[in-house]
Protein backbone atom coordinates (compact mmCIF):
# COMPACT_ATOMS: atom_id res chain seq x y z
CA UNK A 1 0.00 0.00 0.00
CA UNK A 2 2.62 2.53 0.46
CA UNK A 3 4.59 1.72 -2.43
CA UNK A 4 1.40 2.54 -4.18
CA UNK A 5 0.71 5.85 -2.91
CA UNK A 6 4.59 6.69 -3.30
CA UNK A 7 3.80 5.51 -6.86
CA UNK A 8 0.75 7.94 -7.31
CA UNK A 9 3.19 10.56 -5.67
CA UNK A 10 5.79 10.55 -8.66
CA UNK A 11 3.09 9.64 -10.77
CA UNK A 12 1.95 13.50 -10.69
CA UNK A 13 5.36 14.99 -9.76
CA UNK A 14 6.84 13.23 -12.75
CA UNK A 15 4.01 12.67 -14.96
CA UNK A 16 5.90 12.27 -18.43
CA UNK A 17 6.09 8.17 -18.57
CA UNK A 18 5.27 6.00 -21.17
CA UNK A 19 2.30 4.66 -19.12
CA UNK A 20 -0.54 6.42 -17.51
CA UNK A 21 -0.13 9.94 -17.46
CA UNK A 22 -1.57 11.74 -14.69
CA UNK A 23 -2.46 15.50 -13.67
CA UNK A 24 -4.42 17.54 -11.15
CA UNK A 25 -6.94 20.06 -10.36
CA UNK A 26 -7.15 21.63 -7.16
CA UNK A 27 -7.46 18.14 -5.19
CA UNK A 28 -9.03 16.05 -8.15
CA UNK A 29 -6.75 13.70 -10.23
CA UNK A 30 -7.23 12.72 -13.60
CA UNK A 31 -5.64 9.76 -14.89
CA UNK A 32 -5.34 9.62 -19.18
CA UNK A 33 -4.41 5.96 -20.28
CA UNK A 34 -3.02 4.84 -23.68
CA UNK A 35 -3.45 1.17 -23.52
CA UNK A 36 -6.36 -0.96 -22.17
CA UNK A 37 -3.98 -2.86 -20.22
CA UNK A 38 -3.04 -0.33 -17.97
CA UNK A 39 -6.86 0.40 -16.91
CA UNK A 40 -6.65 -2.29 -13.65
CA UNK A 41 -3.60 -0.16 -12.86
CA UNK A 42 -5.34 3.07 -13.05
CA UNK A 43 -8.29 1.84 -11.30
CA UNK A 44 -6.04 1.01 -8.12
CA UNK A 45 -4.65 4.27 -8.49
CA UNK A 46 -7.93 6.34 -8.53
CA UNK A 47 -8.72 3.77 -4.95
CA UNK A 48 -6.20 5.08 -3.14
CA UNK A 49 -6.51 8.94 -4.55
CA UNK A 50 -8.21 10.86 -1.39
CA UNK A 51 -10.44 13.05 -3.64
CA UNK A 52 -12.12 12.41 -6.67
CA UNK A 53 -10.49 10.79 -9.66
CA UNK A 54 -11.06 11.05 -13.18
CA UNK A 55 -9.89 8.50 -15.70
CA UNK A 56 -10.18 8.67 -20.05
CA UNK A 57 -7.76 8.49 -22.54
CA UNK A 58 -7.58 6.14 -25.59
CA UNK A 59 -7.87 3.09 -23.31
CA UNK A 60 -11.71 4.02 -22.82
CA UNK A 61 -12.28 3.11 -26.25
CA UNK A 62 -14.52 6.27 -26.59
CA UNK A 63 -14.95 8.34 -29.01
CA UNK A 64 -14.43 12.39 -28.55
CA UNK A 65 -12.55 12.07 -25.24
CA UNK A 66 -9.08 12.46 -27.15
CA UNK A 67 -8.25 16.17 -26.25
CA UNK A 68 -9.16 16.85 -23.04
CA UNK A 69 -8.42 13.33 -21.40
CA UNK A 70 -5.10 12.10 -23.51
CA UNK A 71 -3.07 15.37 -23.31
CA UNK A 72 0.18 14.96 -25.63
CA UNK A 73 2.14 17.06 -23.61
CA UNK A 74 2.04 15.14 -20.54
CA UNK A 75 2.63 11.58 -22.40
CA UNK A 76 5.57 13.26 -24.25
CA UNK A 77 6.42 17.21 -24.02
CA UNK A 78 8.11 17.17 -26.80
CA UNK A 79 5.29 15.35 -28.94
CA UNK A 80 2.53 16.72 -30.85
CA UNK A 81 -0.47 16.09 -33.15
CA UNK A 82 -1.67 18.12 -35.94
CA UNK A 83 -4.14 15.82 -37.35
CA UNK A 84 -6.46 13.66 -35.77
CA UNK A 85 -8.19 10.48 -37.01
CA UNK A 86 -7.66 8.62 -39.94
CA UNK A 87 -9.64 8.06 -43.11
CA UNK A 88 -8.82 4.35 -43.86
CA UNK A 89 -10.40 1.97 -41.48
CA UNK A 90 -7.88 -0.88 -40.71
CA UNK A 91 -9.35 -3.50 -38.60
CA UNK A 92 -6.79 -3.67 -36.50
CA UNK A 93 -6.21 -0.43 -35.54
CA UNK A 94 -8.22 1.75 -32.50
CA UNK A 95 -7.92 5.33 -34.48
CA UNK A 96 -11.54 4.66 -36.82
CA UNK A 97 -13.05 3.72 -32.99
CA UNK A 98 -11.73 6.87 -31.13
CA UNK A 99 -11.59 9.26 -33.91
CA UNK A 100 -14.26 8.55 -36.75
CA UNK A 101 -13.34 11.82 -38.57
CA UNK A 102 -10.42 12.76 -39.61
CA UNK A 103 -9.37 16.81 -39.06
CA UNK A 104 -6.72 19.27 -39.94
CA UNK A 105 -5.85 21.00 -36.20
CA UNK A 106 -5.16 24.61 -37.74
CA UNK A 107 -3.79 26.06 -34.26
CA UNK A 108 -1.42 22.55 -33.36
CA UNK A 109 1.17 23.28 -30.76
CA UNK A 110 4.45 23.36 -32.94
CA UNK A 111 6.61 20.37 -31.78
CA UNK A 112 9.62 18.16 -33.20
CA UNK A 113 7.94 14.90 -32.71
CA UNK A 114 5.00 14.42 -34.54
CA UNK A 115 2.44 11.60 -33.92
CA UNK A 116 -0.80 12.11 -36.40
CA UNK A 117 -2.27 8.96 -37.38
CA UNK A 118 -2.01 9.78 -41.09
CA UNK A 119 -0.36 12.98 -41.36
CA UNK A 120 0.04 12.60 -45.69
CA UNK A 121 -3.84 12.34 -45.75
CA UNK A 122 -4.43 15.77 -44.69
CA UNK A 123 -4.23 18.63 -47.78
CA UNK A 124 -1.05 19.79 -49.09
CA UNK A 125 -1.91 23.38 -47.78
CA UNK A 126 -1.94 21.50 -44.40
CA UNK A 127 1.40 20.02 -44.60
CA UNK A 128 3.17 22.92 -45.40
CA UNK A 129 2.14 24.96 -42.39
CA UNK A 130 3.55 21.95 -40.52
CA UNK A 131 6.56 22.12 -42.02
CA UNK A 132 6.44 26.38 -41.95
CA UNK A 133 6.10 25.31 -38.10
CA UNK A 134 8.46 23.19 -37.68
CA UNK A 135 11.52 25.47 -39.31
CA UNK A 136 13.14 26.03 -36.10
CA UNK A 137 13.48 22.56 -34.87
CA UNK A 138 16.90 20.76 -35.45
CA UNK A 139 15.00 17.75 -36.35
CA UNK A 140 11.65 16.60 -36.49
CA UNK A 141 10.82 13.18 -36.34
CA UNK A 142 7.78 12.04 -38.23
CA UNK A 143 6.95 9.33 -35.69
CA UNK A 144 4.20 7.48 -37.04
CA UNK A 145 4.32 5.25 -40.01
CA UNK A 146 3.54 7.34 -42.90
CA UNK A 147 0.97 5.75 -45.68
CA UNK A 148 3.27 4.90 -48.68
CA UNK A 149 0.38 4.90 -51.45
CA UNK A 150 0.19 8.78 -50.66
CA UNK A 151 3.52 9.96 -50.30
CA UNK A 152 3.67 11.87 -53.73
CA UNK A 153 6.39 13.54 -55.43
CA UNK A 154 4.57 16.94 -54.23
CA UNK A 155 4.53 16.11 -50.02
CA UNK A 156 7.94 14.10 -50.44
CA UNK A 157 8.86 17.96 -51.81
CA UNK A 158 7.41 19.90 -48.93
CA UNK A 159 8.94 17.86 -46.62
CA UNK A 160 12.11 18.22 -47.65
CA UNK A 161 12.54 21.81 -46.22
CA UNK A 162 13.11 19.79 -43.17
CA UNK A 163 15.97 17.94 -40.84
CA UNK A 164 13.37 14.95 -40.69
CA UNK A 165 12.88 11.30 -40.08
CA UNK A 166 10.16 9.14 -41.39
CA UNK A 167 8.65 6.30 -40.69
CA UNK A 168 6.72 4.15 -42.92
CA UNK A 169 4.18 1.16 -42.34
CA UNK A 170 4.36 -2.44 -43.77
CA UNK A 171 1.17 -3.80 -42.80
CA UNK A 172 0.34 -6.34 -45.54
CA UNK A 173 2.39 -7.77 -48.10
CA UNK A 174 0.50 -6.34 -51.32
CA UNK A 175 1.75 -2.83 -49.49
CA UNK A 176 5.64 -3.74 -51.00
CA UNK A 177 5.62 -2.04 -54.22
CA UNK A 178 4.10 1.10 -52.93
CA UNK A 179 6.28 0.70 -49.92
CA UNK A 180 9.57 0.56 -52.07
CA UNK A 181 8.87 3.36 -54.45
CA UNK A 182 8.07 5.28 -51.66
CA UNK A 183 11.19 4.81 -49.71
CA UNK A 184 13.48 5.32 -52.96
CA UNK A 185 11.31 8.44 -53.04
CA UNK A 186 12.19 9.75 -49.77
CA UNK A 187 15.82 9.19 -49.88
CA UNK A 188 16.01 10.60 -53.05
CA UNK A 189 14.26 13.39 -52.24
CA UNK A 190 13.81 14.09 -47.97
CA UNK A 191 15.96 12.17 -46.25
CA UNK A 192 17.79 8.56 -45.78
CA UNK A 193 16.63 9.03 -41.59
CA UNK A 194 14.06 6.18 -42.13
CA UNK A 195 12.24 3.65 -40.35
CA UNK A 196 9.81 0.83 -41.37
CA UNK A 197 6.54 -0.25 -38.86
CA UNK A 198 5.91 -3.89 -40.15
CA UNK A 199 2.64 -5.13 -38.01
CA UNK A 200 3.02 -8.97 -37.57
CA UNK A 201 0.29 -11.12 -35.45
CA UNK A 202 -2.73 -9.41 -37.31
CA UNK A 203 -4.27 -12.16 -39.94
CA UNK A 204 -0.80 -13.68 -40.96
CA UNK A 205 1.79 -16.34 -40.80
CA UNK A 206 4.96 -16.72 -39.59
CA UNK A 207 6.26 -17.17 -43.07
CA UNK A 208 4.43 -14.10 -44.42
CA UNK A 209 5.60 -11.84 -41.27
CA UNK A 210 9.56 -12.96 -41.83
CA UNK A 211 9.66 -12.03 -45.48
CA UNK A 212 8.02 -8.58 -44.96
CA UNK A 213 10.86 -8.06 -42.43
CA UNK A 214 13.38 -9.35 -43.86
CA UNK A 215 12.67 -7.38 -47.04
CA UNK A 216 12.88 -4.08 -45.48
CA UNK A 217 16.32 -5.46 -43.90
CA UNK A 218 17.37 -5.92 -47.72
CA UNK A 219 16.52 -2.43 -48.33
CA UNK A 220 18.72 -1.19 -46.07
CA UNK A 221 16.73 -0.69 -43.21
CA UNK A 222 16.38 -2.13 -39.56
CA UNK A 223 12.59 -2.95 -39.54
CA UNK A 224 10.47 -2.09 -36.07
CA UNK A 225 8.09 -5.44 -35.44
CA UNK A 226 5.18 -4.33 -33.99
CA UNK A 227 3.16 -6.83 -32.02
CA UNK A 228 -0.74 -6.97 -32.67
CA UNK A 229 -2.89 -6.30 -29.66
CA UNK A 230 -6.49 -6.56 -29.99
CA UNK A 231 -8.31 -3.32 -29.02
CA UNK A 232 -9.70 -4.76 -25.86
CA UNK A 233 -6.83 -6.66 -24.57
CA UNK A 234 -6.20 -6.82 -20.37
CA UNK A 235 -2.76 -8.17 -20.88
CA UNK A 236 -0.28 -6.67 -23.12
CA UNK A 237 1.29 -9.30 -25.57
CA UNK A 238 -1.29 -12.23 -24.58
CA UNK A 239 -2.81 -12.53 -27.92
CA UNK A 240 -1.44 -15.28 -30.31
CA UNK A 241 -3.07 -15.43 -33.78
CA UNK A 242 -4.14 -18.76 -34.82
CA UNK A 243 -1.22 -18.96 -37.61
CA UNK A 244 1.39 -18.43 -34.69
CA UNK A 245 3.10 -20.71 -32.57
CA UNK A 246 3.26 -18.27 -29.51
CA UNK A 247 6.68 -19.43 -28.67
CA UNK A 248 7.73 -18.52 -32.49
CA UNK A 249 6.23 -14.82 -31.96
CA UNK A 250 8.17 -14.49 -29.10
CA UNK A 251 11.07 -15.13 -30.85
CA UNK A 252 10.48 -13.13 -33.54
CA UNK A 253 9.66 -10.06 -32.02
CA UNK A 254 12.76 -10.45 -29.90
CA UNK A 255 15.49 -11.00 -32.82
CA UNK A 256 13.81 -8.22 -34.87
CA UNK A 257 13.37 -5.97 -32.56
CA UNK A 258 17.14 -6.25 -31.52
CA UNK A 259 18.61 -6.71 -34.87
CA UNK A 260 21.89 -4.41 -34.24
CA UNK A 261 22.81 -7.07 -31.68
CA UNK A 262 21.06 -10.75 -33.40
CA UNK A 263 21.89 -9.84 -37.17
CA UNK A 264 24.86 -11.67 -36.97
CA UNK A 265 22.82 -15.01 -35.95
CA UNK A 266 20.60 -16.28 -38.77
CA UNK A 267 17.09 -16.05 -37.10
CA UNK A 268 16.72 -20.24 -37.92
CA UNK A 269 19.89 -20.51 -35.59
CA UNK A 270 18.10 -17.90 -32.85
CA UNK A 271 15.09 -19.80 -33.13
CA UNK A 272 16.16 -22.77 -31.74
CA UNK A 273 18.20 -21.10 -28.47
CA UNK A 274 16.10 -21.57 -25.38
Amino acid sequence: MAKRKNEIRDLTRYPWRKGIAAFTQGKDLFLSVPFTWLLEEANEIAALWPETTYIGGPALMRPNEIEPMSPISLHNPFATFTTRGCPNHCAFCAVPKLEPTFKEIENFKPAPIICDNNLLAASNKHLLRVVDASRHFYEVDFNQGFEARRFTTTKADILSALNCKVRFAFDHVNDETPLKDAIDLCKKRVTKKIGVYVLIGFNDTPEDARYRLDKVRGWGILPNPMRFQPLNAKKKNAYVGKNWPEAELKKMMRYYSRLIYTSKIPYEEFRNVR
